[in-house]
């Protein structure tokens, strides 16, 4: 136990150490507003709505003149226009802005983008106008920018020359070297709903090609004293070469630990570890060197995949003996498909909320195209010094992707592909997990209490379950959502939703998907989507800008209202601004008694501050859902 705690203690250190924030040089510590920041783009620049996304690792701050060292990382989105859109990975860039702390929407039960860029070691944003940074003349140093970068391009340019600029080249990046950023996302919404993203996202299946093919090379090496010591060292550096030229995503350091140490032991020790001890170890490792990694969506599922099929493939293959070999080898490919799938899926439903029910036929045929695809690119690569060669290899491999991509669209377009819409929540995660726990120690341990205990979890989930829907049903609920230009208010009682707002956004299913449908789900509400505000299920109605439901009273004003003197001040709980009404503060206290003004996200955020000061002047309570997030009213 004294073990145990020292670990435990250790790894808490650890990660108090590992918090960039607690770095003595990092800037947000040492940045002002007349600073600037010498940052080193570190992906190419993303095309946003109104600005150019990227993350930058800053390498010193400007103060004075004089350049002082620091490290972090930042989010930069750069007002549009031609010269920003010039900016690459890798670029050095002065910058001179405000730094704000990361966004998130703040509505119930949306993905938190605050706590996901704080898992990268991501605290601060800034937005760059057009005259307020400027490309450095320095070069950037280090093996990523001398090596790593330059590979990386020519890697692309050369798809790119013999795959064309379409999709295919886009796709044959992402699957060779995990360079996804020229995806449509049409493209990998198809692969996503057909069950087979985890193709276009480099994996430890793209490792283990890589390793097994070279082991094959590497079996024609003649046998001497140091011929083992010899294949692993160039398995492991041309392994480790790949994976940092692919990003070194969290799936693929995995991979690349576990299959290092499986070559020290076979080529180098001669011994054959166990698998679970490999598995165990490279986790460790990758914890020590980044204990963040642990909220990484793709470590989770990298993890869970490769034990689901360490676990269950063997025993479920043996329960159908085939005496056909290309049957045999239908049925492998099957049930490593479903292996990897069953530790997966609660994780995949908490996370995504959908399930690909396609998933088994699209895995047995797209996995195996996709194989002969990555062979074939690295082939294209090898002939790219003969033109005429690998003018022809990249016919056949465009060919063989548009197929890929036609067949992932297709399989994504039949009835029932996707079941969606699925509410799984943490309890109900772990109940999953402890559940399928006690069936595996029944079904390969011959646990004679699996039964007993998998029951007995299932009834908890039952009870669980069923005081969620009870406390559903006597919820009664406002909620201000934050919908970036929109105004957008979900009334909720009785496990019922009533829409008031901009039906515009009710006709954008992307922009419910994101920003209503979560909340939805969260509080068990009945109806996927709202047609308009004319719904039945709530007795009290909204009209004209007016919410009375229960004993609490919300009034919408918008840019229609005008200013007026009342005979007698109409008295309300809430005053809601939306799309910058021509009315102050002061004109909205001599129409109105209210207890607080809430300011949705269809204000700009100029107008919100001068608003919130003049607040602050009146000592009136307000709220800015933009900056503070959604707004709840119980009723």
């Amino acid at each position: 136990m004294w073990v145990y705690l020292l670990i435990c203690c250790s790894g808490a250190l650890l990660v108090w150490l590992k918090d960039a924030r607690r770095h003595a040089d990092h800037f947000g510590k040492h940045f002002y507003s007349k600073n600037s920041l010498l940052v080193r783009l570190q992906e190419p620049l993303q095309e946003k709505a109104r600005s150019y996304k990227a993350v930058a690792v800053v390498d010193a701050f400007i103060r004075n003149g004089k350049a002082l060292r620091a490290n972090g990382k930042l989010l930069l989105y750069f007002q549009r226009d031609t010269a920003a859109a010039s900016l690459t990975c890798g670029d050095l860039v002065l910058i001179c802005g405000e730094l704000q702390p990361v966004s998130s929407s703040g509505n119930p039960g949306a993905f938190d983008y605050r706590r996901y860029c704080a898992a990268r070691q991501i605290f601060h944003q800034a937005y760059i106008r057009t005259g307020y940074w400027k490309r450095s003349s320095l070069q950037a140093e280090g093996m990523e920018a001398r090596y790593l970068l330059p590979a990386r391009n020519w890697c692309i340019r050369t798809l790119q020359q013999y795959l064309g600029r379409g999709p295919e080249s886009a796709l044959a990046a992402a699957l060779l070297i995990g360079y996804r950023y020229d995806l449509e996302s049409t493209l990998v919404q198809s692969y996503t709903n057909a069950g087979v993203v985890h193709i276009i996202a480099i994996s430890g299946m793209h490792l283990a090609l890589i390793y097994s093919c070279l082991l094959w090379l590497l079996q024609w090496w003649p046998a001497h004293r140091y011929s083992g010591v010899i294949k692993m060292l160039l398995i492991c550096v041309l392994l480790w070469g790949f994976t940092l030229l692919a990003g070194g995503a969290a799936s693929i350091l995995r991979a690349a630990v576990m299959f290092t140490v499986i070559a020290a032991g076979e080529l180098l020790l001669r011994r054959y570890a166990n698998i679970y001890n490999t598995l165990a170890a490279s986790a460790f490792l990758l914890l020590c060197y980044d204990p963040w990694l642990l909220l990484d969506v793709g470590f989770q599922l990298s993890y869970l995949a490769v034990l689901g099929i360490v676990l269950c493939y063997r025993p479920l293959y043996e329960l159908w003996p085939i005496r056909w070999w290309w049957l045999d080898k239908l049925w492998q490919g099957a049930a490593v498909s479903v292996a990897a799938q069953a530790l997966t899926l609660p994780v995949c439903l908490y996370y995504f909320h959908q399930f690909p029910n396609l998933f088994l036929p699209a895995n047995l045929v797209i996995v195996a195209l996709s194989t002969v695809i990555l062979y074939g690119l690295i082939l294209l690569l090898a002939l790219s010094p003969f033109p005429v060669a690998a003018h022809y290899a990249g016919m056949v491999l465009q060919q063989l992707i548009n197929g890929m991509n036609k067949l992932a669209a297709f399989i994504e377009s039949l009835p029932y592909a996707v079941t969606d819409h699925i509410y799984m929540p943490l309890y109900a995660t772990v109940f999953a997990y402890i559940i399928m726990a006690a069936l595996l120690a029944l079904w390969l341990g011959r646990w004679k209490q699996g039964l007993i205990t998998a029951l007995a979890f299932v009834l908890c989930w039952s009870g669980v379950y069923a005081i969620d829907l009870i406390q559903a049903q006597k919820r009664r609920l406002i909620i201000v959502y934050n919908v970036p230009g929109y105004t957008a208010v979900d009334i909720i009682r009785e496990r019922r939703v009533q829409f008031a707002g901009d039906t515009g956004l009710l006709h954008n299913k992307a922009l419910v998907e994101r920003y209503l449908q979560p909340s939805r789900q969260q509080y068990l509400v009945k109806d996927n989507y709202t047609p308009g505000l004319q719904q039945p299920g709530i007795p009290e109605g909204v009209s004209s800008g007016f919410i009375c439901t229960g004993n609490t009273r919300l009034v919408i004003i918008d840019s229609s209202w005008r200013p007026s003197i009342p005979l007698k001040k109409f008295r309300t709980d809430y005053l809601l601004l939306s799309h910058r009404p021509k009315l102050s503060i002061m004109q909205l206290k001599d129409m109105f008694v209210f207890k607080m003004i809430i300011f949705d996200a269809s204000n700009p955020l100029w107008q919100i501050q001068q608003w919130k000061n003049d607040c602050s002047a009146l000592t009136l309570r307000c709220f800015s859902v933009p900056d503070q997030g959604a707004y709840l009213i119980n009723f």
